[in-house]
């Protein structure tokens, strides 16, 4: 079975199965930092939603909270080295902005990989 990498999950962009799952995870994640994520379905992608949730809190956790941030990125499974190879991959971009998108994609990964290996082909 071949999972896909971080950078291998545009395809599921798009599933809308896998949706429900991705904001329970997200949720889950972040309920356990006392942060609440809500999910309406109402802006113009479920990505643009979250990522719009969760930037300002990364935003607040990396000026006030430095090993809050550290904990939660341990627990979503985002591993500090491979944080910072890609905070040095896209050093034109903000902090904040590249941990919510590695959070985001993650979490999809996560998800992809449980619904994977629920349902062996």
């Amino acid at each position: 079975m071949n999972l896909p990498s971080l950078s291998e999950l545009t395809p599921y962009y798009s599933r809308t199965d896998l949706l429900k799952k991705v904001v329970e995870q997200i949720k889950k994640d972040f309920d356990w930092f006392h942060f609440e994520i809500t999910f309406t379905g109402k802006e113009e992608s479920p990505y643009q939603e979250l990522y719009n949730q969760i930037l300002p809190l990364i935003d607040e956790l990396l000026n006030d909270d430095y090993p809050k941030l550290m904990a939660m990125l341990y627990r979503i499974d985002l591993d500090e080295e491979f944080l910072n190879k890609k905070l040095k991959e896209n050093h034109h971009v903000d902090t904040d902005e590249v941990i919510t998108d590695l959070i985001l994609k993650r979490e999809l990964q996560k998800v992809v990989i449980r619904v994977a290996y629920s349902n062996p082909e």
